[in-house]
């Protein structure tokens, strides 16, 4: 039962995008250019700052909502 409850946490902090708990972060997506791969996915530098562009899998803020009021 706590691997199931672990694994469905993961899929819904990835889902919506929870700070500091997705692992769909920079060091992620510097492995993605190690890698040579999803060129798309890759951090793109913008200044001093670093934009991770947003991966499919990432809900807007309408179906974050949406997702939210269906519990």
């Amino acid at each position: 039962m706590h691997v199931e409850k672990n694994v469905c946490d993961s899929i819904i902090e990835t889902l919506l995008n929870i700070k500091g708990k997705t692992n769909d972060g920079i060091n992620a997506r510097k492995d993605l250019v190690e890698m040579g791969v999803w060129l798309e996915l890759q951090p793109q530098p913008h200044g001093k700052r670093t934009y991770l562009p947003p991966a499919c899998h990432t809900l807007s803020k309408s179906e974050k909502i949406s997702f939210c009021n269906c519990f």
